[in-house]
């Protein structure tokens, strides 16, 4: 989502403000997008999934393992 802002009646030091703000929010989106990338490995190490025969096993039966 892309937001306008007009800054035109702000004051350098608020304008500065929100520019740390921006970077900030964009730095914890970078950080949280790693993390998602390693969570579900790291539950699959903890979490095996186990097959009988080799048989295809089904989405949900990947998702409902406990």
């Amino acid at each position: 989502m892309m937001t306008t802002i007009n800054v035109s009646e702000l004051k350098p030091e608020q304008i500065k403000y929100i520019e740390e703000i921006i970077l900030a929010l964009k730095a914890k989106n970078k950080l949280d997008e790693n993390k998602s990338q390693f969570d579900m490995i790291d539950y699959l190490l903890e979490n095996p999934l186990e097959v009988d025969d080799l048989e295809f096993i089904t989405r949900e039966e990947i998702y409902d393992k406990k």
